[in-house]
């Protein structure tokens, strides 16, 4: 009965969450041309700040904790208001509509998260197979809204971990990974695809450069990661109404645009992962997106960060690649799961992701990758709520149990 109970609410919540992809993914792209068509919509950021945080403080009831609250409701009993899914939906396109720098995966897990703990409401589960169903929402998020089920699997069982994988919820998060993405492509959603051009042989060379590229893209998921972090702090610390905190905050977002001129590092920027797999990238193209990501979202707007991981990765690999004359798209794709990896601590959905973008064939680069980058940024993280399970190193045993927000820096 307790079988036929979760498989049936995860292929419910996955259908659902299918077809709302689908929608959340078209809603995207229309406010994107519109924004592109007219660019001086961008002064809007400014409002959509202040109209995010005063709809949020007002009528958010905790909504306002994003993702941190789904991976929190996997770990104990703590109410994920049904809201949750509405608010993050629309706050996030008018982000993407005025021009800030955000993704997509994170509202789509808060909208997977809030919909399997409404559902484990309505059915009365007990939180063991409630916590089952929360991960397999977030394991149909995130396959369906990149067509990556195999991660998507993957990243429902790994993420709201470090150090452990729950393999009892593995056939849920599968079902739900797969549905979700089946319904998204049964509804005419399509993923750009990209190719590694050319695997070279393991070489002293090739291994020293991928070691040395990987310790960077952990380094720069350490610094998103903490960077995000630091400016709320900032922000929270020094500006205490949150209205007057979210004028100044969207201000400084707008100002950057502006000065520096980062127009096309708005919104997505999924150019970045094309010019880093074609090579025509600088090393100062996934500098500038850091920064302009690291000010929207650590101004409180919405919107998820792993499409910004993505871009981020791919366009520092192809850097690197031009650099060391390592063949680009190798490095852009090594760059690419392993900034998402590190910042997120899952290093077997890495290695799926890998996979699942671009084959088998450079599986030892993906493992090399994402292991190296997974120590390189230790006990950090985008989701503060992940528990250490097994600590990273033994010098860091006293975090065992503990959540990332609660361990003393």
């Amino acid at each position: 009965m307790r079988i036929f109970k979760l498989t049936t609410c995860t292929i419910i919540v996955s259908i659902i969450m299918g077809i709302i992809s689908a929608i959340f993914l078209r809603s995207l792209e229309f406010v994107t041309t519109l924004r592109e068509g007219f660019p001086y919509i961008i002064f809007l950021i400014p409002i959509i700040g202040v109209l995010t945080a005063y709809t949020y403080s007002k009528y958010g009831n905790g909504s306002n904790r994003g993702n941190n609250l789904i991976i929190e409701s996997v770990h104990k009993e703590v109410k994920v208001p049904f809201r949750m899914a509405f608010l993050t939906f629309i706050f996030t396109v008018l982000t993407h509509l005025s021009g800030g720098s955000a993704g997509r995966e994170g509202t789509a897990v808060q909208i997977g998260g809030a919909l399997t703990n409404k559902l484990a409401n309505i059915f009365k589960m007990e939180h063991k197979e409630k916590r089952i169903l929360i991960m397999s929402g977030i394991s149909a998020a995130f396959g369906s809204v990149f067509g990556t089920p195999l991660a998507g699997t993957f990243f429902g069982m790994e993420v709201c971990f470090i150090g452990k994988i729950s393999y009892e919820a593995m056939i849920y998060c599968f079902i739900g990974s797969y549905t979700a993405n089946f319904v998204t492509e049964y509804l005419g959603i399509n993923h750009v695809g990209h190719l590694i051009k050319s695997i070279p042989n393991i070489s002293v060379y090739t291994l020293l450069i991928v070691i040395i590229s990987s310790i960077l893209f952990g380094i720069f998921g350490k610094i998103f990661a903490e960077g995000v972090q630091l400016v709320k702090g900032f922000y929270s610390k020094n500006i205490k109404n949150n209205i007057y905190r979210a004028i100044m905050s969207s201000s400084v977002v707008l100002l950057v645009i502006i000065i520096f001129k980062l127009y096309k590092f708005e919104g997505l920027s999924t150019w970045l992962i094309d010019s880093g797999f074609s090579g025509n990238i600088t090393i100062l193209d996934p500098i500038k997106k850091l920064i302009l990501t690291v000010l929207t979202l650590g101004a409180g707007f919405q919107g998820g960060e792993v499409t910004l991981l993505f871009d981020i990765g791919a366009s520092l690999g192809g850097a690197i690649g031009n650099l060391t004359n390592i063949e680009p798209s190798l490095l852009a794709a090594i760059g690419m799961i392993c900034v998402f990896g590190s910042a997120t601590n899952t290093p077997l959905t890495t290695i799926m992701l890998g996979i699942n973008l671009f084959g088998s064939e450079a599986v030892p680069y993906y493992i090399i990758g994402a292991f190296i980058s997974y120590y390189v940024i230790g006990h950090n993280g985008i989701y503060g709520a992940q528990v250490i399970t097994t600590p990273k190193l033994k010098r860091l045993e006293k975090h065992k149990g503990i959540s990332l927000e609660n361990i003393e820096k």
